[in-house]
């Protein structure tokens, strides 16, 4: 038997767990905003890499649940790394139905498609290929804690975490959302939340309005100027929520705007934003100023120069098992795969489980799809050539 129906054979024998462990982790309810629960969750999937022989570890930042990472032993050639999340969106007992409903090959739960089942992947590759005696590379599992609110509850914390595990590694898979038809997302827009605080000065609107400054009537020139900055076909800005002012008859002296932009490249978000900054610099009411925060979120996710190759070693396994040769695409969703493709490290996205309607009512994902994703990135780990 080769390496590869050795693994094949594992997941087949372990589908039943496999299902198992997906529905215990989806009915482990973790919103981004309860790091109790995360953090629960974290040390279950911390006892479970363990078990199997890796190592751990486990940062907890300041606001977020904590983020775990876990790998084999070193081996010669450079890691792959296996990149998850572990947050949800939904508030804990909030999904009709209960946190898990299945009906026919579909499975209905709060993160059960993002990004759970993947998760329940990831550990089965891991578990497969080991059983399989593989040691060509290290195996590394980082999931973090806070993807769903682009890394703001933790203030960045963890994508640093993230970074420090990537290094290294000459190839990535992140279990994202896997598409309907299983398609591979290789590009991905980038997007954050840039805050505008404005500062102005107090005064009586009747008695006194010649001595205020207002902040809202700056923050509002401002929304104007950046919202002009729109090309539907680069960048976008929306002004999206707004806060100032104390009472209708005062000036107002504070003024806040949270501004969205989402970008295709990383190169459109650093022109844009020194437009961005130009406009806040310049004062159009008399005794009013400007802070631009930093922008919190992600970056694009960029095609690499071997993304292509990449995309055909997965393909070429695919097909061999039967499964079919999966498009690539471009999508305007943010993961977590825009950091790894940051770094130089070439990246294939959604190949998680297959489904549709993450973050909403709806959510679902096609239990079939478990062992075929499964199986499919464990036979391209096993294709991976030397060169990545």
């Amino acid at each position: 038997m080769t390496q590869l129906e050795n693994a094949l054979h594992y997941l087949d024998q372990y589908h039943d767990e496999m299902l198992f462990l997906w529905e215990t982790l989806v009915k482990m309810e973790s919103p981004s905003a309860d790091p109790a629960a995360i953090d629960l969750l974290a040390s279950h999937l911390d006892t479970y890499c363990r078990a199997l022989g890796m190592e751990t570890e486990k940062l907890r930042p300041e606001g977020a649940g904590a983020c775990l990472a876990a790998w084999t032993a070193p081996q010669a050639l450079p890691p792959v790394l296996l990149l998850g999340h572990m947050d949800t969106v939904r508030p804990v007992g909030s999904f009709p139905g209960g946190p898990w409903r299945v009906e026919g090959d579909s499975v209905y739960g709060p993160g059960v498609h993002d990004c759970k089942g993947g998760l329940v992947i990831a550990l089965y590759v891991i578990r497969a290929l080991q059983h399989a005696g593989y040691d060509r590379r290290q195996l590394k599992l980082v999931t973090v804690s806070d993807e769903e609110t682009g890394h703001s509850l933790s203030r960045m914390a963890a994508v640093d975490f993230l970074e420090s595990h990537a290094r290294g590694c000459g190839a990535a898979f992140t279990f994202e959302s896997g598409l309907p038809d299983g398609t591979l997302v290789t590009r991905r827009k980038g997007g954050g939340v840039i805050r505008l605080d404005v500062e102005g000065i107090a005064s009586h609107c009747g008695t006194a309005p010649e001595k205020g400054a207002s902040a809202i009537r700056e923050a509002a020139r401002k929304i104007v100027a950046i919202e002009d900055l729109t090309d539907f076909d680069h960048v976008t800005f929306n002004c999206g929520k707004i806060s100032g002012g104390t009472s209708v008859n005062t000036i107002p002296a504070a003024c806040g705007v949270d501004i969205c932009i989402r970008f295709h490249s990383n190169q459109e978000r650093d022109a844009a934003m020194e437009k961005v900054r130009a406009i806040c610099a310049k004062v159009e009411t008399p005794h009013t100023r400007c802070a631009l925060g930093p922008l919190m979120g992600f970056p694009a996710m960029e095609e690499l120069p071997r993304t292509a190759e990449l995309v055909k070693v997965y393909g070429d396994a695919s097909e061999a098992l039967g499964l079919g040769r999966p498009g690539t695409v471009g999508t305007a969703g943010c993961s977590d795969s825009a950091y790894t493709t940051s770094m130089g490290i070439p990246t294939l996205c959604a190949v998680g489980v297959l489904g549709e309607g993450q973050h909403s009512p709806h959510e679902h994902a096609s239990i079939s799809s478990l062992l075929s994703q499964a199986k499919r990135l464990t036979a391209a780990i096993l294709a991976l050539p030397d060169s990545f």
